[in-house]
């Protein structure tokens, strides 16, 4: 299945453009599902970036099923957002 950009949350396990002009983000979330193959092992990374190539939010797994849930109360105000890297798992993110 492909990323889901046409919704709230945007969904998806694989890298490219959600978002291409401005918004704020309420969330992210990156998580692991053994049963539909979107593992998240041991060193694996995801990487969020904004239209201009900037880091929004990143992590790299320490221990296998390592995701993790960001969230940003007051919304966090970026220009675009694009799924830089993605070595598994899958990913919501939630947009006010």
């Amino acid at each position: 299945m492909a990323n889901l950009t046409a919704c709230n949350p945007k969904y998806g396990y694989e890298t490219g453009v959600l978002v291409s002009g401005p918004c704020k983000i309420k969330a992210i979330y990156w998580g692991s599902d053994q049963t539909a193959g979107a593992d998240i092992a041991a060193a694996d990374d995801i990487l969020f970036s904004d239209a201009n190539g900037n880091r929004i939010w990143g992590k790299r797994a320490t221990v296998d099923g390592d995701g993790d849930y960001i969230p940003y109360p007051n919304g966090l105000p970026v220009n675009g957002v694009t799924v830089t890297t993605i070595d598994g798992g899958y990913y919501y993110v939630y947009l006010y």
